[in-house]
Order: structure tokens, then C-alpha cells, then sequence
């Protein structure tokens, strides 16, 4: 393996990566630049600038210079991690990928895009949850790590995979994707973010404190090369702080945010009226029903017709 410091040619994995990102973030700025014009409140600044965050740190962790980190220290890997399943979705997602490049083909294209039931099942919020925690755990499997370790479109693969199922997790989150699901309460939502941070913390506290070398393959790694930042003890302690540490502060700020904005609704002092409180039969006087029935207008069909109640 080079050292940190060496030139790497880029990989067929990353050079595809690199051409995906590019046509992805034309394809964007093209349908937000058309619908700005039409829809400021639609394809506003702060969309775009969402949008190209979430694209520059998708670059960094599927092209450069991450993927090279990962390729000798677990903390590349860890960072890696952190903007494919943490930071890079949610930015991505609050940018409105899908409706500004949807309202922004011609309407004959629109009218063929058909989202059946079989991806309402796929999506569902459970089924979102379970992939994502699936490719988590795997993402973190010490055989797993060691077997791809030599294999670069392996490792890649693993990239893309913890990518799809981060975006299909946070689509439920951050609620800007296509319209297939009833919005979540504030609440369940709160639940659904917990039952990610419990897993991430034990990961990353079991990767921190743990004593003996989890990953053999980058244990390997840092014995056969003496130029690397730091040895494979603090390698592997600072890798499970960043999971633990930083995708403890991700994802509480989110769970934070969605309690804030749920009490904040609740504790609103504006009337909110029950809709039909003031229908006239909750409101009439007892023994005076009878005058709801002699003034109610007939209905539109008994009218049309010329009858009489």
C-alpha cells in the first residue's frame, strides 16, 4: 500500500463515480436554473447551495481523496462512512432533487413517470429502516472489511450501497422525496432516528475501546508500512470516536430538531378550530331540530329535477 503522502491513480469505480456526479449535478443546476426563473420559492438559493454541498461531499467520499485514506487508515474509512450516511443525504434531499428536475421535463415525460405499488412496498419506512441498518452493520463487519480490502470495485460497491440505502433513509427524514408515503409523526419520527443513533453509538463505542485489533486487514497494513500518521491503536480509536461521536451529534440534532418543531406546533396559543364546530345542527337549541330540516336547501339533484322535500 503507498503511503498517504504518493499519487494514486484513480480507479475505474472512482473515474465512474466522477462521471455519475457530473451528469447528476448538470442534470440539476440546469432544471433548478429553469425553474428559478418560473418558481423562485421552488428552486430557491438555499436548495441549490443544499444540493452542492451534499453533491462536494459525495465527490470527496466516492472520488477523492477519501477513498484513498480508506485504502490505509480506518479513520478514512470511518470518515467515509460519515458523509455517505450522514451528511451528504439529508443535504442532498433538502435541495428537492425530485421535484425541481420532475417539473422541470415536459409534461408527456411527466405524465409516464409511474411510481407503482411494488415501490411504495420497497420504500416503506420499515423496509428503509432495516436496509439502512443492514448495510450498517455490514459496512462495520470485520470479515466483511478484511475480504473487500484487496478488492477496489468491492469496496466501492459497499460505497454505492451504503449511499442508496442512507438516501432511501433519510427520504422518510427530511420528507422531500416523491409523494408515495403518509408523513410520519413527529414523534415515531423521533423513534425512527433513535433506533439508528443506539446501533451507531455501540458501534462506534465497541470499535473505540476495544482493545485487540478488530480489522486485521488494516492492522496488516499499518505493520508493513512505517510512513502512515499514527499506529493501528490510535488508527482504530479515533475511526470508532468519529462513529460514535460525530454520528451521535447527526443524528440527536436531527431528533432534537423534529421535538423542537413537534412542541412548538403543540404549544401554538393560535385557535385551531375543529373543522364543522360551528356546523348549525352542534349548535341549535334543544327542541328547535325541526327548523334545521324546513330551511335546509334542497339538494342539487332534488333541484334539477323541480321536486320538493
Amino acid at each position: 500500500m503507498p503511503n498517504l503522502s504518493e499519487f494514486e491513480m484513480p480507479h475505474v469505480s472512482q473515474l465512474l463515480a466522477a462521471g455519475l456526479l457530473a451528469a447528476w449535478v448538470a442534470l440539476y443546476v440546469g432544471a433548478w436554473y429553469r425553474r428559478h426563473r418560473a418558481q423562485m420559492r421552488l428552486a430557491s438559493v438555499f436548495r441549490l447551495v443544499c444540493f452542492g454541498l451534499g453533491s462536494l461531499l459525495l465527490f470527496l467520499a466516492l472520488v477523492g481523496p477519501v477513498p484513498h485514506w480508506a485504502d490505509s487508515l480506518l479513520t478514512g474509512r470511518s470518515i467515509q462512512k460519515a458523509l455517505l450516511a450522514m451528511l451528504a443525504p439529508p443535504l442532498l434531499w433538502l435541495g428537492l432533487p425530485y421535484h425541481i428536475i420532475a417539473r422541470s421535463l415536459p409534461a408527456q415525460i411527466r405524465r409516464r413517470i409511474r411510481l407503482g405499488p411494488l415501490t411504495r412496498r420497497l420504500t416503506h419506512p420499515l423496509a428503509a429502516w432495516l436496509l439502512f441498518i443492514s448495510i450498517f452493520l455490514l459496512w462495520h463487519d470485520p470479515a466483511w472489511v478484511n475480504w473487500t480490502m484487496d478488492s477496489p470495485g468491492l469496496r466501492a460497491a459497499g460505497s454505492w450501497l451504503l449511499l442508496g440505502s442512507a438516501l432511501l433513509f433519510w427520504w422518510h427524514v427530511i420528507n422531500t422525496g416523491p409523494r408515495l408515503h403518509t408523513r410520519l409523526p413527529g414523534w415515531i419520527m423521533a423513534i425512527y432516528l433513535l433506533f439508528v443513533e443506539i446501533p451507531n453509538m455501540a458501534a462506534g463505542i465497541t470499535i473505540a475501546f476495544t482493545m485487540q485489533p478488530m480489522y486485521a486487514a488494516y492492522a496488516a497494513l499499518h505493520t508493513a508500512n512505517a510512513g502512515l500518521p499514527f499506529d493501528y491503536a490510535s488508527d482504530q480509536m479515533i475511526s470508532g470516536a468519529i462513529i460514535w461521536v460525530f454520528g451521535s451529534m447527526v443524528y440527536i440534532s436531527a431528533i432534537i430538531g423534529i421535538l423542537y418543531r413537534l412542541f412548538r406546533r403543540e404549544g401554538s396559543n393560535s385557535p385551531r378550530p375543529l373543522v364543522g364546530w360551528d356546523d348549525a345542527d352542534k349548535v341549535i337549541a334543544p327542541g328547535l331540530e325541526h327548523r334545521l330540516e324546513r330551511d335546509a336547501p334542497n339538494p342539487p339533484w332534488q333541484r334539477a329535477n323541480g321536486m320538493r322535500p
